[in-house]
């Protein structure tokens, strides 16, 4: 049996998520089917998490077994030109592309200059937000915490909801704003949630004790803001100790 490591990058502007569902448009099913077209087996795919709707990706990973060693580089002449796998290693069986993962990092991106409809599914548009504002409250968000209050409702109560934040950074590139988080995991529509609640602070609509608040409480209906999943991208995920 052979193993190979996929690292996949797509435009999640026209997709319900990565998770395939029924015959709904997702990024598993179009990968999944092109894999069929060229290799002529149901293939299942592992992936290194799971993004959601509208949500982008640099550097998603996935792995999967086939019993033989073909070269697979020719994915991409079955897929759409929404998705393309940037690279193909054959790995060694201990290999696991969530369970092996160290780090994942993502980023958003928020438009504050003038409307542009070629990059509303690529970064909300919100203009006047103190940048000042958010990179205090965005360190409070570093560290090892139980995100918990910023995580989906509907997670599996059983899921560990500590998770470890690196770093984070806010980088104004021009007109856009880059915000950068490293972390052990994210839970589901953490950073959205995260970010949701910095928007605000940024806009002087919430303070910046509102983050405690919700680490604190651990209850995610107060902090109920969700960023818009068009400005979230899968960066990275990493393989060796940060």
């Amino acid at each position: 049996m052979y193993r190979y490591k996929c690292i996949v990058s797509y435009d999640g502007t026209k997709y319900m998520g990565f998770q395939i569902q029924d015959e709904l448009p997702t990024i598993e099913l179009k990968l999944k089917e092109a894999m069929y077209k060229m290799l002529k087996e149901d293939i299942k795919i592992y992936p290194s998490g799971r993004t959601d709707r509208y949500v982008h990706a640099k550097g998603q990973v996935f792995h999967f077994d086939i019993d033989k060693n073909i070269p697979v580089n020719g994915i991409n002449a079955f897929l759409p030109n929404d998705i393309y796998i940037v690279d193909v290693t054959m790995v060694d069986e201990e290999f696991h592309a969530r369970f092996s993962a160290k780090a994942k990092e993502y980023r958003y991106y928020i438009n504050q200059g003038e409307y542009n409809p070629l990059l509303v599914n690529y970064a909300p548009n919100i203009k006047g937000l103190d940048i000042n504002k958010m990179e205090e409250a965005l360190k409070l968000l570093e560290g090892t915490h139980n995100f918990k209050g910023f995580a989906s409702a509907q997670i599996d109560p059983r899921k560990d909801t500590v998770k470890t934040i690196f770093e984070i950074k806010l980088n104004v590139r021009g007109v856009f704003l880059e915000f950068v988080f490293i972390g052990s995991g994210f839970l589901k529509y953490q950073i959205r949630r995260m970010m949701g609640l910095i928007i605000e602070i940024g806009r002087g609509k919430e303070s910046k004790t509102k983050i405690t608040e919700v680490l604190d409480k651990c209850d995610p209906s107060i902090s109920h803001k969700v960023a818009p999943g068009c400005g979230l991208y899968l960066y990275k995920v990493y393989y060796e100790s940060m």
